[in-house]
């Protein structure tokens, strides 16, 4: 899947052989996933599904881990990085890799966290933030990557008073997420 490019870039010298090169190699059927769902009965579903996918080959491709090197290690955590923003607001964002946890469906652990940091209501990180003339929003999102690391990412959209007080912005964060660790999963 492609996340950025377009003609120009795919029509640079040796693109396509790259392409091909890497759909010789990984596409695989052993490491390939398939979701159904249509208003067809299950026996046409299925019948479907095997006459256009039994001829994807199983090259018994072994996936290589990505968890060596470390691709964010502890030397490059930990760090305010401050850099002039393209658009005319100022965003601080909060960034935290964690262990890979999204094949935890049964309980989301990182999407319920999302849901309570980002939550907009009475007694909020927003509604405090607010209160103080901090900001003026706040988003926040959770990502997996490569079944090996798992983002959250809370990024509040400052007032120029939250700018200059950046730090008790943070502060208070890290406050509204040791409320939610000390209190811990509510139904």
């Amino acid at each position: 899947m492609f996340h950025c490019g377009n003609l120009k870039t795919l029509q640079k010298p040796g693109v396509r052989e790259a392409l091909l090169d890497f759909h010789k190699t990984w596409y695989s059927s052993n490491i390939m996933n398939l979701c159904i769902c249509g208003k067809f009965e299950i026996q046409q579903l299925e019948q479907w599904v095997v006459e256009k996918f039994s001829p994807v080959v199983n090259k018994e491709v072994v996936v290589p881990s990505f968890s060596e090197p470390a691709s964010y290690p502890p030397s490059h955590l930990g760090k305010l990085v401050k850099y002039v923003p393209v658009k005319d607001e100022d965003v601080l964002s909060l960034f935290f890799v964690l262990d890979y946890s999204g094949k935890d469906h049964k309980t989301n652990p990182l999407d319920y966290f999302v849901q309570l940091v980002g939550h907009e209501g009475e007694h909020s990180l927003l509604s405090y933030l607010i209160s103080q003339g901090w900001a003026l929003e706040l988003c926040t999102d959770v990502d997996h990557t490569l079944d090996y690391m798992s983002f959250f990412t809370v990024d509040i959209t400052l007032t120029a008073k939250g700018l200059e007080n950046s730090e008790q912005v943070i502060e208070a964060a890290f406050k509204c997420f040791q409320r939610i660790s000390e209190a811990g999963p509510q139904a």
